[in-house]
């Protein structure tokens, strides 16, 4: 989740004195990256010292580096709202989305909903946000809302692969899997090596009766992402082929 709390972060820099270990959002960056706890007490340290909506919005993204998604949430939803006439609409509004991914990944997406439509108040939504707002639904199993929110962010992002992969879901998951395989392998065409896409070859392979298909792109998955959780849930379909 770092890069997407980076979006937020790095649209400000407030110089501070050498005394401090991190005094800008570059050095925070490279603190995040060495060791995220380290960050989180020098942010704390940047804070306390007038560091400001930078400072905190690199303690967030230290508390999102280590796992704790909720509070980082809890941290940049207070940013965001907070009546602070020196913050742009931009990056309130990249903070909201910023807010809304992390409330998603504590597994809170009816608020990470309501974040998204805070910030689609003051702004019209990009692709970013709106392939955010298509993970929320489908993490409230809404496919036809995701489907939309994903169709939207293709018109003007007509290639990235992640999109495509969780279009052929959206699809898939409304019981058309022959609309799903030809969005599933325009992902893996535009990013062979995605999870997402081979997983969902798979998938909609096997549910229009291409059992071989399907085995070869799991069996893919499994050989080039074998940690990952999605070749774990694809041993497991590969035991149901028939």
């Amino acid at each position: 989740m770092r890069r997407l709390i980076a979006a937020a972060l790095f649209a400000t820099t407030l110089p501070w004195p050498a005394a401090a270990a991190v005094t800008n959002t570059d050095e925070c960056k490279a603190a995040l990256a060495g060791d995220p706890a380290t960050a989180r007490e020098d942010a704390a340290v940047w804070e306390r010292n007038g560091g400001g909506v930078p400072a905190r919005l690199c303690s967030a993204a230290a508390l999102a580096a280590l796992g704790a998604h909720a509070t980082a949430a809890q941290m940049l939803t207070g940013i965001a709202e907070s009546p602070n006439r020196a913050m742009s609409t931009s990056l309130r509004v990249r903070v909201l989305v910023d807010a809304a991914d992390q409330w998603l990944a504590a597994g809170k997406p009816g608020i990470a909903r309501e974040a998204l439509g805070r910030a689609d108040k003051l702004t019209r939504p990009d692709a970013r946000r709106l392939v955010l707002t298509a993970r929320v639904a489908a993490a409230e199993a809404d496919w036809p809302a995701a489907e939309t929110a994903l169709r939207a962010a293709l018109t003007t992002a007509p290639d990235d692969a992640a999109t495509h992969a969780l279009l052929a879901a959206a699809l898939r998951n409304q019981g058309d899997a022959t609309a799903a395989l030809p969005e599933a392998d325009r992902a893996a065409a535009l990013a062979p090596d995605l999870p997402e896409a081979l997983f969902e070859q798979g998938a909609a392979r096997a549910e229009t009766g291409d059992s071989r298909g399907a085995a070869n792109a799991w069996l893919t998955l499994i050989e080039k992402h074998p940690d990952s959780s999605l070749a774990g849930h694809a041993r497991l379909n590969l035991q149901r082929l028939p």
